[in-house]
């Protein structure tokens, strides 16, 4: 959850080599907190290939104890393929909790997901999580695991390697590596930037 008048927003993109064949994705994420209750917040996403959605959500704390955070998130929006747009919704219940390192804290967060896409006609699950260190003004590793089931389709994953690294107080450049698989295997190079405002 964000503070009230305090937010956190990603933009990123990633080039990926399958085979012979090169593609690319644009994602945007950001979110706000409008009271301590409620944040609200903006997901877009596109790729090479012609597909890609764009949401907007409302997130509200199940649990905000010390040990661990619970959130549930609904949205709604569009996907669309080559220009052609329909109704996609999606709910999302978040874990995350911090842990200490020794001389390091570090954090986790999982998301688990269901989608609606193309009105209803087509459901997926998924389940993501990344777990990464904090190191005050240096370079920090974080991991990423993103995890897909349609119903009735194929079970695809991707594993992203991460380095953050500041570039100031509230802003951090992104550099992964893109492992994918979803019935094609695929090597990709991630670029970002996370900003907290």
């Amino acid at each position: 959850m964000e503070q009230p008048g305090r937010g956190f927003a990603s933009a990123s993109a990633t080039y990926r080599q399958t085979g012979g064949e090169a593609a690319q994705e644009l994602s945007f994420y950001g979110a706000i907190g409008l009271t301590s209750d409620v944040s609200l917040g903006i997901d877009l996403n596109r790729n090479s290939a012609g597909s890609g959605h764009a949401l907007i959500f409302a997130r509200l704390p199940l649990h905000t104890g010390s040990r661990y955070r619970l959130a549930a998130e609904a949205g709604f929006g569009g996907n669309h393929y080559q220009g052609v747009w329909q109704l996609m919704q999606k709910t999302t219940l978040s874990y995350g909790r911090s842990f200490e390192t020794g001389q390091n804290t570090g954090w986790l967060a999982v998301d688990a997901a269901y989608e609606l896409r193309n009105r209803g006609l087509e459901t997926t699950w998924k389940l993501d999580a990344a777990i990464g260190l904090n190191r005050a003004g240096k370079m920090a590793p974080m991991l990423q695991v993103e995890t897909s089931k349609p119903v009735g389709g194929r079970f695809s994953y991707a594993l992203t390697p991460t380095l953050r690294l500041p570039l100031d107080s509230s802003r951090e450049l992104i550099l992964g590596l893109e492992y994918r698989n979803t019935g094609r295997r695929s090597l990709g190079l991630e670029l970002g930037v996370w900003q907290r405002f």
